[in-house]
């Protein structure tokens, strides 16, 4: 495969971000679109729900705090569709262990640091590529930040 066959598959791959906080989302949008990937945005964990029925996403990046609906709520709602989406919770600060394994749980693919655009256009790209992405926060035997095994 060649760069150009990798750059056109991942034009083709769908990202919905749900983020609350208007500068953080626009942020979000800039990375991901930057990053070669068609971007859907929206504040409301409600109207991600009816978007991911609505149409297949290949990732969706969100946020744990929506304002109209808990994200553990948000996650639990979101059902079986043809395409699986792969999900991505972001949060204010770098994620410990017990959250990784809550969200887990609950569904995520992967949990980053949402200020960290670089970390989470990566881990985008390792979903869409269907790469694992290692689900352990920093301080245990991997880099600072990193959720890529070394």
């Amino acid at each position: 495969m060649t760069v150009e066959d990798d750059v056109e598959q991942l034009n083709k791959k769908k990202v919905l971000i749900v983020e609350n906080n208007a500068l953080t989302l626009s942020s979000l949008q800039q990375a991901i679109e930057t990053a070669g990937f068609d971007a859907g945005t929206t504040w409301s964990g409600y109207e991600a729900l009816a978007l991911l029925k609505s149409r297949p996403f290949d990732v969706l990046l969100v946020d744990d705090y929506l304002p109209d609906l808990h994200s553990g709520d948000f996650l639990s709602r979101i059902g079986p569709s043809p395409t699986p989406t792969r999900i991505v919770v972001m949060q204010s600060s770098e994620p410990t262990a017990d959250q990784v394994r809550h969200y887990r749980i609950l569904g995520a693919s992967a949990v980053v640091a949402k200020h960290n655009l670089a970390e989470v256009c990566k881990t985008v790209l390792l979903l869409c590529r269907n790469e694992p992405v290692v689900p352990v926060p920093k301080n245990e035997g991997f880099e600072r930040g990193s959720r890529v095994a070394r």
